[in-house]
């Protein structure tokens, strides 16, 4: 096992301090426990208009897999030598729970110069399709992933997942080692240190979710484009009849984003990048320590105030250790990427803030 961090590891950069953050999961803890003693919701389930989402910043795509229409977005390699290169390597990012393929935004932009790219919404999520005619299972969204790959006829690729995508690239690894030749994981659930989502996992129902904002779009508080972005597409579900459909959705899926896949770390035979936001608000650190006792080939990274989500909070910062790791490279130069308690509190309060680029 290598472990390469930021100098934060190893005394030489101060530890930052504990905030408390508006824009971090770990809320939902303590919000929801508040919901469940509340008595009936704000009319989640109220909406009629018609769901009409913002386009994302490129053409969408569609395919259908496992059944579904799944929305997707495609690119690279944009340079003429890389394209040359055979085969192309290609990076598929998987978002997490809640999310969209807009969460990989920075990160597609920069590797689809040298990479085929590949994003894309999971079932229920974004612009691909849900329903109560779907079970959303962990099952469904790995074959998802497994006929989208031969849809898109990738043999092999890179496997990016973050949070409940970290699960599912996991998992993904673990039952199809064949298909990955790299896996790098940002902040992934599936051990037993649950954190305080833990405690709220057995009450979680639509109408809570409601209840404390899940789509208010204040989990995306900063003023940057693709911030601004993200926040309207949260938004968008607000006052439609799809509004009850997403929300129950998100209910049934986050319980089993939790469920151990811990005690099989060690079958993992891609080489394996672990990013983790140093001040994660929703997954215990404890729990970075277990993938890094059972995982062989592993290089841990610090991402310096990353949150949960480090590739939006510090994408930068998350960019440069991808590139890296991908191409042999040391980890540590990435540091002079990190963002600061100076710009992470301009962000969390919607104040303009420039941040820093890669490379």
């Amino acid at each position: 096992m290598t472990t390469q961090a930021p100098p934060a590891l190893t005394g030489n950069r101060a530890a930052p301090r504990r905030r408390s953050r508006l824009a971090g999961k770990a809320v939902l803890a303590l919000a929801l426990a508040l919901a469940s003693s509340l008595g009936c919701g704000f009319g989640y389930d109220k909406g009629t208009a018609d769901w009409v989402p913002p386009d994302y910043w490129e053409t969408e795509r569609y395919a259908e897999v496992a059944g579904l229409r799944l929305c997707y977005l495609e690119s690279g390699p944009l340079d003429p030598d890389a394209a040359a290169a055979e085969p192309v390597p290609t990076i598929v990012f998987v978002h997490g729970w809640s999310g969209n393929l807009q969460n990989w935004w920075d990160q597609y932009e920069y590797f689809r110069q040298r990479y085929r790219v590949v994003v894309f919404d999971l079932p229920g999520h974004g612009k691909s399709e849900r329903g109560p005619h779907i079970e959303h299972t962990m099952d469904l969204y790995d074959q998802a992933l497994l006929e989208l790959l031969d849809t898109l006829e990738i043999e092999r690729a890179i496997i990016a997942g973050n949070s409940a995508g970290g699960w599912i690239a996991t998992r993904f690894a673990l039952d199809h080692p064949g298909r990955v030749e790299r896996l790098i994981l940002a902040d992934p659930t599936g051990t037993r240190f649950r954190g305080k989502i833990g405690t709220i996992l057995p009450i979680l129902n639509a109408r809570r979710l409601h209840m404390v904002g899940m789509t208010d779009g204040k989990h995306y508080p900063a003023v940057d484009p693709k911030s601004l972005e993200r926040r309207a597409f949260i938004e968008s579900f607000n006052g439609t009849a799809e509004l009850k459909i997403y929300l129950e959705t998100l209910a049934e899926v986050l319980p089993q984003t939790y469920v151990r896949l811990d005690g099989r770390f060690s079958e993992l035979e891609a080489p394996t990048l672990l990013l983790w936001g140093d001040d994660d608000p929703v997954v215990p650190k404890r729990a970075r320590k277990v993938y890094e006792r059972e995982v062989d080939d592993l290089t841990t990274y610090l991402v310096q105030l990353g949150g949960h989500a480090p590739m939006m909070a510090s994408p930068a910062e998350v960019t440069c250790a991808m590139d890296a790791f991908l191409n042999g490279r040391a980890l540590e130069p990435c540091t002079r990427y990190a963002i600061d308690e100076t710009i992470a509190k301009k962000r969390e309060a919607g104040e303009p803030v420039a941040l820093p680029r890669y490379p």
